[in-house]
């Protein structure tokens, strides 16, 4: 074997520790470069339109958004309809809906159309064998 191990070694640390003022200047950010995060704006109160279809009648059905119920009744008829105010970003809206039908109901399913804003409609169900809960995604 020819050289020295320990030669050999002090001379590739050399070579690293002169790379070191390279590789700091490029993983360094410039501070003119750095811009604080953008924080969203809180999206305005939109009018949104919703009809709700039953295919077997519920005892209760509710609609909530953001933990806060937009609508809710007791023995809803077949079809139902209302009008709420509630915020609408452009990523959509998440509902969450909770129905309840009497015992012994079997498939049984909630068709929610809501008309956005802009005016597209959008259009989800909900199934479930005597009660549903899920949250649905308009977008």
């Amino acid at each position: 074997m020819r050289g020295s191990p320990i030669l050999r070694a002090v001379i590739v640390f050399i070579a690293l520790l002169s790379l070191a003022p390279v590789l700091w200047r490029l993983t360094q950010a410039d501070a003119r470069t750095v811009q604080p995060p953008a924080t969203p704006k809180p999206a305005k109160n939109a009018k949104v339109e919703a009809r709700l279809t039953f295919s077997t009648p519920a005892k209760r059905a509710v609609i909530q958004h953001l933990g806060k119920d937009v609508w809710s009744k007791a023995s809803p008829s077949a079809e139902e309809s209302f009008t709420c105010e509630i915020p609408w970003p452009k990523e959509g809206v998440d509902l969450h809906v909770i129905v309840e039908w009497p015992e012994g109901t079997h498939s049984a399913a909630m068709r929610v159309r809501l008309t956005a804003p802009d005016g597209t409609e959008h259009d989800r169900s909900v199934w479930g064998d005597a009660a549903a809960d899920d949250v649905l995604t308009f977008k």
